[in-house]
């Protein structure tokens, strides 16, 4: 995480919570940071503000991440990811969380995210959205239905079975994730039609569909942040 040591944190903190899971009492968190009991006191309720060396020195101490300090609200979970093709975007849903991102405000209701990026030598009329984050509805992945929400709107959909890609240089693969505007058909069944990559895939059988909810293209100057899960 590229951040100035200096940089003041102005935000609402989360470090009392982070001292209550660790099993610490704040006497000993105080002295281990080498502060009085009352200076860890007003880092806590903000009327101190910290800077980042004291949010790592905190995150040191009680074996979290340092956004685990800085923010208050819950990580959003990282769902997928989306790499960018010459031909293709290859989606996956990652089977065991791997990443988390932090934010604030308006990402944090019934949000989960995809992460996408682009290969080294993609120069097509996608390339906007490497390293951005997509955030879309996570309960409809999570219960596991349509969410009408989607109809006639971007959104991205999982097939109840894999199909075929059916491009040059893919013919063995199959995936099950696609996105694009979302169109209900007679018999429960849809139609997703993608323009930018003109594929239009009819007659599916989702499992689940959510609507994307925002694209944002500079997470780092919004103050939003991705941190891989440590094993």
């Amino acid at each position: 995480m590229n951040l100035k040591h200096q940089a003041m944190v102005a935000v609402e903190n989360n470090l009392n919570e982070c001292i209550n899971q660790s099993g610490m009492t704040n006497n000993e968190v105080a002295a281990a940071k080498g502060v009085t009991p009352e200076t860890l006191r007003r880092h806590k309720n903000g009327k101190i503000q910290m800077t980042i060396n004291d949010a790592e020195r905190y995150a040191q101490i009680l074996g979290v991440e340092v956004q685990r300090i800085l923010f208050y609200s819950k990580p959003i979970p990282v769902l997928g990811t989306c790499l960018i093709q010459e031909n293709h975007i290859h989606r996956e849903l990652h089977q065991e969380q791997k990443f988390e991102v932090f934010a604030n405000g308006q990402y944090l209701k019934d949000r989960a995210c995809f992460l996408w990026s682009c290969e080294e030598k993609y120069k097509g009329e996608w390339y906007e959205y490497d390293n951005s984050i997509q955030f879309v509805k996570h309960s409809p992945i999570v219960d596991k239905y349509v969410d009408t929400s989607s109809y006639q709107r971007i959104s991205v959909v999982k097939t109840k079975t894999p199909m075929p890609i059916n491009l040059k240089g893919y013919e063995n693969e199959t995936q099950d994730l696609v996105a694009g505007v979302l169109y209900p058909q007679p018999g429960g069944v849809y139609t997703v039609h993608n323009g930018k990559t003109n594929m239009t895939y009819k007659d599916l059988d989702l499992e689940w569909a959510t609507p994307v909810l925002s694209v944002v293209f500079r997470p780092d100057l919004l103050g939003i942040h991705t941190v891989k899960i440590a094993k």
